[in-house]
């Protein structure tokens, strides 16, 4: 069974957009579900991410509620950390893309790098709604870094057809 972990362009995007907690509730129970069902977390980078928001963003709301277990201690786990010492390396060395696009993924406040580097640790793939466009030069994206590292990565409607019924309820495959 493959374990997801959850970018927070994801929430966020979801929040803004199609899955407003106003309207489409089922969205975040089927993601407190699939993480009850052991096949969705995120990281405490993500969780970061999320908690920039104002006090009365729901999304942060939602964030706070979660289970301790749903974000990952990515940035005090050995086993991460070595993972990403080899993706900065990786970026630093890197001649395709530009100096800021390099110093811009590098950056310890931002969850994509530690994502890529909890799934190498941990055997995850990542939903993303990040595009792959290995020809770009002035931003690392998300699929083509984890590709480089043989990380899979995922949009999210593709995760809820497999792991949705009809009515959007969690099921396991």
């Amino acid at each position: 069974m493959h374990k997801y972990l959850v970018d927070s362009n994801i929430f966020l995007q979801a929040k803004n957009l199609h899955y407003r907690f106003e309207f489409c509730n089922h969205f975040w129970t089927w993601v407190e579900r699939a993480h009850a069902g052991g096949i969705v977390c995120s990281t405490s980078k993500v969780k970061e991410e999320l908690l920039k928001g104002k006090d009365d963003d729901p999304v942060k709301k939602w964030a706070l509620q979660l289970p301790s277990t749903f974000f990952m201690a990515d940035d005090t786990d050995p086993k991460i950390l070595s993972k990403y010492k080899e993706i900065m390396q990786w970026t630093a060395t890197n001649t395709h893309f530009t100096d800021p696009a390099k110093k811009e993924f590098a950056r310890a406040d931002i969850a994509d790098a530690f994502l890529i580097a909890t799934a190498m640790a941990y055997g995850h793939e990542i939903i993303t709604h990040e595009l792959s466009k290995p020809e770009r030069r002035n931003k690392i994206q998300i699929p083509d870094a984890a590709a480089n590292f043989g990380v899979k990565t995922h949009f999210v409607y593709d995760v809820l057809c497999d792991h949705s019924h009809t009515d959007f309820s969690f099921k396991l495959l």
